[in-house]
């Protein structure tokens, strides 16, 4: 099976600045795949995208982005249109997690996963979806987790927010699929994101952040006819 070619497409990557959403824009920027990576840490995503420009392979864009707020969504792909053309991927990454037992988790703390994970993928996928239906075609690739399909001890938010991202996942998928629009959720488990004392050494169980992005190079370049169920991917 020939699998699609993505050069000349236009993505953007929530979260993109560090991590798992890092990796995915990389490996798509070397793909020839124009890549907007969006945070709130505009100097880090400048440094993140000046290196990934010297790459002579698909542009890096900057752009700061706050996943949480529905102007700064709107601003964000707005910019994103005019310096890179109209996006046809958008990666919803940007997610955190707090780590309390419910009893003691505050409103602040619920408030902060619910609206990081779960609102910010619903104000993203809910602002490229005009465009990708007038063009009819897209993909919305959603970071999921393992902790959308179980409970974990003191992850009681996290587990809320990535069901949520999940559920969602299926429901917009069932609706813009008539307009060739695909969504699919990846659902990791341990990922071991790269720290100065870490960034060297594969743990067993693990998985590293390069997994991920060449998971998301295999969903995304599948021929249109093609459905993948979503993909869960677990350390060995």
């Amino acid at each position: 099976m020939q699998l699609e070619s993505l050069a000349g497409k236009t993505a953007l990557v929530s979260g993109g600045g560090s991590g798992i959403g890092l990796a995915i824009a990389e490996a798509l920027v070397k793909e020839g795949v124009n890549v907007a990576i969006g945070s709130r840490r505009l100097e880090l995503l400048q440094t993140e995208t000046d290196r990934m420009n010297q790459l002579g392979l698909g542009k890096a864009l900057a752009v700061t982005l706050d996943v949480r707020t529905k102007d700064s969504v709107t601003a964000a792909i707005a910019e994103v249109t005019r310096e890179l053309g109209e996006i046809d991927i958008l990666v919803n990454n940007a997610g955190l997690g707090v780590q309390d037992l419910v009893v003691d988790c505050s409103e602040k703390d619920w408030d902060l996963v619910l609206e990081t994970n779960a609102k910010g993928t619903f104000f993203l996928s809910q602002a490229v979806l005009p465009a990708m239906q007038k063009k009819q075609d897209g993909f919305i690739l959603n970071i999921a987790s393992q902790a959308a399909k179980h409970g974990y001890e003191r992850t009681g938010p996290y587990c809320a927010a990535k069901f949520a991202v999940y559920g969602f996942g299926l429901a917009l998928q069932e609706e813009v699929k008539q307009y060739g629009i695909r969504v699919h959720s990846l659902c990791p488990g341990l990922v071991q994101v790269p720290t100065p004392e870490l960034v060297s050494e594969q743990t067993p169980g693990w998985l590293q952040t390069q997994d991920l992005a060449n998971t998301a190079l295999f969903v995304l370049k599948q021929p249109k006819r093609v459905n993948l169920e979503n993909i869960g991917l677990m350390g060995f």
